[in-house]
């Protein structure tokens, strides 16, 4: 039996200048492969705001809150064309099984929205 699950996350881009002054947060939320691609392209605050709503995304497809694993556990990684997708680490990993997963980020003036369905 196949079953699916989407989750959406939509953010404003401006509420991501204040909080990546903070170290604790991006240290909290963000991988290291994320940081170093987020730095590749500028540090561009649409982009940030589109990994952040795709954690957000990923936690309301499986019915979860955006405490029940942390968000360093959801990594959104870019393929060389710049194709975002997520690997899962540590217990998420353990707990979500899925068969496939398609994820879309698009950012356009003051927002950015991430679209996360799954295939179980």
């Amino acid at each position: 039996m196949k079953m699916i699950a989407n989750g959406i996350d939509f953010v404003q881009i401006k509420r991501f200048e204040k909080l990546i002054t903070n170290p604790n947060f991006l240290e909290k939320n963000f991988t290291l492969e994320e940081l170093k691609y987020i730095q590749s392209i500028d540090n561009n605050l649409a982009t940030i705001a589109g990994i952040y709503a795709s954690k957000e995304a990923f936690l309301k497809a499986i019915h979860q809150g955006i405490n029940a694993y942390p968000f360093k556990d959801i990594e959104v990684f870019h393929n060389e064309d710049h194709a975002p997708s997520i690997v899962l680490h540590n217990q998420i990993k353990k707990d979500i099984s899925y068969r496939e997963i398609s994820l879309s980020i698009s950012h356009d003036g003051e927002y950015a929205v991430a679209s996360i369905v799954l295939l179980f």
